[in-house]
């Protein structure tokens, strides 16, 4: 039945192609939040994974977006079998405001990992909850009052909201699908003849480790698109040292080139940081991007057993 419904997913997630203009979230860090956007990530350890997340951009512009996230997820059942059987679930918050709107993101995850083979997992995860759209007139600027698409004061919409992800895996590998926004819901009482869309992100990685372990190197990508918006792509290359010390770069084609680091301390405790150098038309007044998430795992980070991926 499990399997079935695996198949059914993907199929889905392949066949679902309308979409129309950017409307979710932009972060830098997401190879430390790995389960922040794809919910197949979800119980791939061992130990319990919390992430403490908040993003500011274009900094020294009023009202630039904001984001704030919060998530945990683990493993809460596995079967000793064949295909090695395991299952997660997690829960995640996230705010997102840029101007006058803002919204906040409540999901609750559920993932089923099993063996392809003896080199290769698979997971497929799904997020259901509620989204809340607010629209607040007194931040805006600049208007028109005559202008219908802001002519409506503030007002708050409550939505269902599904996310659906895949991923393949193993020690050394990476390589996720996810499909954002899956109910295309109206928001037409916030914006005239508008409504979500689908968002596609597809992202993978591979660690390639020196021989006496000490230092690791991570090349990643994540592309995001949907349809009438450009197509955003980050590569990343990541060197990390003896599992205490992750530093690099990242460059997005739309905006930014990034400068990131992640320490381990503590055992159980990681800290991301990532600044960007804007690159685009806004660069010219000035603004930087800022992005930090602070982690917490029930098993010692050191013990790389507990870890069946790379980005862990």
């Amino acid at each position: 039945m499990i399997k079935r419904f695996i198949l059914i997913l993907a199929c889905t997630l392949i066949s679902m192609h309308k979409s129309e203009a950017q409307q979710t979230e932009q972060l830098t860090l997401y190879m430390f939040n790995q389960y922040g956007h794809n919910p197949a990530f979800a119980g791939m350890n061992s130990c319990f994974d919390i992430r403490l997340g908040y993003r500011m951009q274009w900094v020294g512009f009023d009202l630039a977006p904001r984001t704030g996230y919060a998530n945990a997820n683990m493993q809460i059942f596995k079967r000793r079998s064949r295909h090695n059987e395991k299952h997660g679930a997690g829960i995640k918050v996230m705010s997102d405001a840029a101007g006058p709107v803002s919204k906040t993101h409540f999901n609750l995850s559920y993932a089923y990992h099993f063996k392809l083979n003896r080199k290769l997992n698979m997971s497929a995860g799904l997020d259901a909850g509620f989204l809340q759209y607010k629209y607040d007139r007194s931040r805006v600027l600049i208007f028109d009052a005559n202008d219908p698409a802001i002519d409506n004061g503030s007002s708050k919409l409550l939505l269902p909201d599904i996310n659906a992800g895949l991923l393949l895996y193993n020690e050394k590998f990476f390589a996720g699908f996810v499909l954002k926004q899956v109910w295309r819901n109206d928001i037409k009482s916030i914006f005239p003849d508008s409504k979500l869309t689908h968002h596609y992100y597809i992202n993978g990685g591979k660690e390639f480790s020196a021989k006496n372990g000490d230092l690791s190197i991570i090349p990643s990508v994540l592309l995001k698109f949907t349809r009438m918006s450009l197509p955003s792509l980050d590569f990343s290359l990541l060197f990390r040292f003896k599992d205490n010390l992750t530093a690099g770069l990242s460059y997005r084609n739309t905006d930014a080139v990034s400068a990131l680091v992640k320490v381990n301390f503590l055992k159980q405790f990681s800290l991301g940081y990532a600044i960007d150098l804007v690159t685009s038309k806004v660069r010219y007044a000035g603004a930087l991007g800022h992005e930090i998430v602070l982690g917490l795992r029930g098993c010692p980070i050191s013990d790389r057993h507990n870890y069946e991926c790379p980005v862990f």
